[in-house]
């Protein structure tokens, strides 16, 4: 059973990172493995030329006693059983330095290696999630995007990659030096394994099952206390007005502790193995001096040689079963990372052809759409949308205005229907996101200065044409007195006022110069005069070719409108004021 258990940690290990690992890592992680086994090897020559050494220290008749010892001292020409021994003692100095560097050198390697693999499964989450327009659904069903693209990939790298190599190494120096004992003195193999096994199975059915549960629960509460977090800072400006600052840090608390006093009660049962491995040595020393002194009083060379193997042991064999038992440990409590990246990349991206423009008209058909399982929201809905043309919609809060642009775009599939762009359908193979530029309710503000939030990302900044944007998007800041594009918004334009965000988010989408402008309630945060300036630039945009689509509830904002419709019992019909 505990074979197979291990056994079963290690294919799911292996099978992350098939997933997860690109063909390139997967080539280093190769040469990581064999490196390690070539230094594991290197162990058991090394560790296995200390014992004549010691014996040769210990007994002074032991070079008559040993063929193969006295035929390497006459090839070297040596007279001189004290030269010899310094020789040997320089030489094995010499190979453990060797070694110790070619180790150093290997686990830089394996360090670079590492945090290029976190950086990458960092990129690839980020990129997959806007990829494929998910992040409302992971956030919904999935992690969260802070969880996949920051904190999965370390624990990945941290929990799993590095203890799979730590556990592979090991496994070869306790496989190795296993044969070595077996072939060397098959009773200190016996003693060894007895001991060793013993605590191994000991050690493995207590804690196993019991670490497990506490991964599995610490990652429970670790969901929870960053939620909580979240809530606490997504509404900092209502629980401070509320005066309910108290009740949330408690929420926030109550998960923070278990969180806590899971991971730490993890750490201290990982702490185990070192504990049992120091009981062993002593049992094994209790043995050798109880053989020692009853049953060899006549073959003191004997218990020399099982003293100086079971130093071996107790230096190299009893370190590494430690470090198996605490790397099965690390693989399995990090074992959910793999349950939430191999879902997200396992599979590559289909590339979808793009459309950014349009020449005649954006066509809606029959379409029919609900969240899930739930009731649907919009039934045989039609809709016909001419280039160049401003269509208002409006309707009472929930009848799902939002929605049915988020379904234009792309954001959200249909349960049924077409959305068509000049008679080609959009579907998984084919994408018109890129002709829109969306203004939502809640304005996004980016810290940095009016530029940034302007060009948003673009690489190449055109002074004067943000200057046009922000003109046409009636953005003005009184109190700055000088250059207006570098003034700093402050933390998610904290020194801006809502109308004043809504106008830079439009100024935004301006100056990227979509085909389709996709306002949701553009002036709901104005006053009347700036909300009047503002339609005459949307008018003005209208004048220039820019199709827009208008949500709103503000009767005045459609008045620029060409066509106005009402979405009301799931469907759109024609506004006649």
């Amino acid at each position: 059973m505990l074979a197979l258990n291990a056994r079963q940690i290690i294919l799911t290990a292996h099978k992350g990172f098939r997933h997860l690992l690109t063909a390139s890592q997967q080539g280093k992680t190769r040469m990581i493995l064999f490196g390690q086994t070539l230094l594991a090897f290197a162990d058991i020559v090394g560790l296995g030329s200390m014992v004549p050494v010691l014996m040769l220290a210990l007994d002074h008749s032991f070079l008559e006693k040993s063929s193969k010892l006295r035929f390497i001292f006459h090839q070297l020409g040596f007279t001189s059983e004290a030269n010899f021994l310094k020789t040997l003692i320089g030489i094995i100095l010499l190979f453990f330095l060797i070694k110790g560097i070619l180790a150093f050198v290997l686990q830089q390697f394996i360090r670079k290696t590492a945090s290029d693999i976190a950086y990458s499964l960092s990129k690839r989450a980020y990129n997959r999630v806007f990829e494929e327009r998910s992040y409302d659904r992971l956030n919904h069903d999935g992690p969260g995007f802070s969880e996949i693209v920051f904190f999965s990939p370390f624990y990945f790298v941290s929990g799993t990659y590095i203890p799979y190599l730590t556990l592979m190494s090991e496994l070869a120096i306790v496989i190795l030096l296993t044969a070595f004992f077996t072939f060397y003195n098959p009773f200190i193999f016996f003693l060894i394994v007895g001991l060793i096994g013993g605590g191994f199975f000991l050690v493995n059915r207590f804690a196993r099952k019991r670490i497990t549960e506490l991964g599995e629960a610490g990652a429970l509460y670790r969901d929870k206390a960053l939620r909580e977090i979240n809530y606490g800072s997504g509404g900092f400006t209502d629980i401070i007005t509320h005066g309910a600052e108290g009740h949330f840090r408690e929420k926030m608390l109550q998960h923070f502790r278990g969180f806590s006093e899971s991971g730490i009660r993890a750490i201290n049962l990982q702490t185990l193995p070192f504990r049992v491995n120091e009981l062993i040595a002593l049992l094994g020393i209790t043995l050798l001096v109880i053989y020692a002194y009853f049953y060899s009083s006549n073959n003191i060379g004997q218990v020399r040689a099982l003293a100086a193997l079971f130093a071996i042991a107790v230096f190299r064999l009893l370190p590494a079963a430690n470090r198996v038992l605490q790397s099965l440990m690390h693989l399995k409590l990090s074992a959910y990372t793999l349950d939430q990246l191999i879902p997200v990349m396992a599979e590559p991206v289909v590339k979808k052809e793009t459309i950014s423009q349009f020449e005649k008209e954006i066509t809606i058909r029959d379409l029919h759409f609900a969240f899930s399982d739930k009731p649907e929201i919009i039934s045989a809905l039609n809709l016909s949308i001419r280039k160049g043309e401003c269509v208002g919609i409006r309707g009472v809060s929930g009848a799902g205005k939002s929605t049915l642009v988020k379904i234009i775009m792309g954001f959200y599939p249909p349960k049924s229907g077409e959305i068509m762009v000049d008679g080609q359908k959009m579907d998984e193979n084919c994408s018109a996101l890129e002709l829109y530029a969306y203004l939502g309710q809640d304005s996004y503000i980016i810290n940095g200065n009016i530029a940034d939030n302007v060009v948003f990302g673009s690489q190449n900044q055109d002074t004067q044409k943000i200057h046009k944007a922000l003109e046409l998007a009636a953005f003005s800041w009184p109190e700055i007195t000088g250059n207006l594009l570098a003034a700093e918004v402050g933390d998610h334009g904290s020194r801006l006022s809502e109308g004043q965000k809504q106008r830079l988010a439009l100024a935004r989408a301006i100056y990227h110069n979509s085909e389709v402008l996709i306002l949701d309630e553009p002036s709901s945060a104005l006053d009347d005069a700036t909300e009047q300036t503002l339609l005459g630039h949307l008018a003005e945009l209208k004048n220039l070719g820019k199709t827009l689509i208008i949500i709103a509830h503000r009767e005045k904002v459609f008045d620029i409108c060409d066509t106005v419709y009402t979405l009301e019992n799931k469907r759109l019909t024609p506004y006649l004021p």
